[in-house]
């Protein structure tokens, strides 16, 4: 849908220079624990055929876009599940119709989340989830230091199974004061309208924001702080209101090393996080669309540090979600870290680990999630890729049938052209990218 906009949006500017890549590849992977299941495992092997595509519009005044897309086609070859095929999609693009007065933006994020966050997340509980989102931004300036900001949308989110698929509109202002060269200080109002698909959960909601944001960029560093409030009406349910609050900070300690601390509490659902997020994959948390309007209070620290040979990251985090619609209230803390290694010139590698512990209050449920590993990734020639990983998986549970351990063997040859731009934009964007800055610093004036 929006890959025809982001090539609309490029007409007035034919003569910018795009950068793309693609890959394509092929995996075979064998497990001893298909299923995922704690009691009689499968052994079964997967043939994983998968192309990728990743665009960028570079040096353009009036377009910026981003586009990743991945097509996989999953065999199961002792038919431990259904073969499937499986899309992913992240795409974003601005038009600059009055270049720092009138824009366009369309957005559109499509891949798989859970149906089912008490279940393992294999096929069989897996569903496809899109979201869309276009709409007008117009700056007002009213003087050097003083900007006016207006803006609508039109979204649509749909999932599978979701009885909450909706419709959305939504408006939003915000006064843009530049206090320093570095600093700007912002209110900011957001109205929204979800409605539901379905009659036979209602109508839908009404969501009204208002908070005050500070926003600075320095050198080797950036901080953004917000503070207000939130109100949230439902159809023949009690209305909900709290704090909105958040703090992104994000610096550079050493030449080679940075440091990132975030910590938000918002009422959210599954729609409004991926938009956020700016990627389906982004999504951690467990939800079952569908009954999913919940408050988030999430704060997590990372640590990157690149060294002559590889790049070490290091993050630590903790999340609740408070459910507002459905008994799923769950808590999560866990850890994860990657070491690379630049072992020759041609051969890299990494050692990584992820611990989660995730408390389900409504069954008094507790799940702890590990899993280690450890990759290989050969270049033979020029842009292909020979791959091998192995690693371990186990999940300790007091849910009855819900603990499982798995051993994974992984072996996969790739062919990339621009693997640089590909990896960029197959995960979410760097968190204080993502959050539009250049916006908030009003054309870095």
């Amino acid at each position: 849908m929006v890959a025809a906009g982001l090539l609309l949006f490029s007409v007035p500017a034919v003569s910018s220079a795009v950068d793309f890549g693609y890959g394509l590849g092929y995996r075979a992977e064998h497990s001893n624990n298909m299923a995922l299941v704690s009691a009689n495992p499968s052994t079964d092997w997967l043939n994983v055929a998968q192309a990728e595509f990743a665009l960028q519009e570079l040096d353009s005044p009036n377009v910026t876009g981003r586009l990743y897309s991945k097509l996989e086609y999953d065999n199961y070859v002792h038919h431990t599940f259904d073969n499937q095929t499986l899309f992913f999609l992240n795409s974003a693009g601005t038009w600059s119709i009055s270049p720092q007065r009138l824009t366009w933006t369309a957005e559109d994020y499509y891949g798989q989340i859970p149906i089912n966050p008490f279940a393992v997340n294999t096929p069989n509980n897996m569903q496809n989830v899109n979201v869309f989102s276009t709409g007008p931004n117009l700056f007002l300036r009213m003087d050097p230091l003083n900007t006016l900001e207006l803006g609508a949308r039109y979204g649509n989110y749909h999932a599978d199974t979701g009885s909450t698929n909706s419709n959305r509109g939504s408006a939003f202002a915000g006064w843009f004061y530049q206090l320093s060269p570095i600093t700007v200080l912002s209110l900011n109002y957001q109205g929204e309208h979800a409605g539901y698909t379905s009659s036979a959960v209602g109508s839908g909601y009404t969501r009204n924001d208002l908070f005050a944001r500070m926003a600075m960029r320095r050198p080797y560093g950036a901080l953004i702080m917000d503070l207000g409030n939130t109100w949230l009406q439902q159809t023949n349910v009690a209305d909900i209101s709290g704090i909105y609050a958040r703090l992104l900070a994000s610096q550079q300690l050493t030449e080679a090393s940075t440091v990132s601390f975030t910590a938000t509490s918002t009422l959210t659902d599954t729609a409004d996080t991926i938009l956020a997020a700016q990627g389906v994959g982004a999504v951690t948390s467990g939800t079952i669309v569908g009954t999913d309007i919940y408050r988030l209070k999430h704060a997590d620290v990372a640590y990157t540090h690149r060294r002559t040979y590889g790049t070490d990251r290091i993050r630590i985090f903790s999340e609740r979600l408070d459910y507002y619609t459905a008994p799923l209230d769950q808590e999560l803390t866990g850890a994860d870290a990657d070491m690379g290694f630049q072992l020759t010139g041609t051969l890299l590698g990494s050692i990584y680990g992820r611990y989660v512990r995730t408390r389900y209050f409504a069954n008094s449920g507790v799940n702890r999630d590990g899993q280690e590993g450890v990759r290989l990734a050969y270049e033979t020639r020029p842009n292909l890729f020979l791959g091998l990983e192995g690693r371990l998986t186990r999940r300790q549970s007091t849910i009855p049938g819900s603990s499982y351990s798995e051993a994974r063997v992984i072996l996969s040859i790739t062919y990339y052209r621009n693997s640089e731009l590909i990896n960029a934009n197959s995960g979410a964007p760097a968190l204080i990218e993502r959050d539009r800055i250049e916006r908030d610093l009003l054309f870095s004036r």
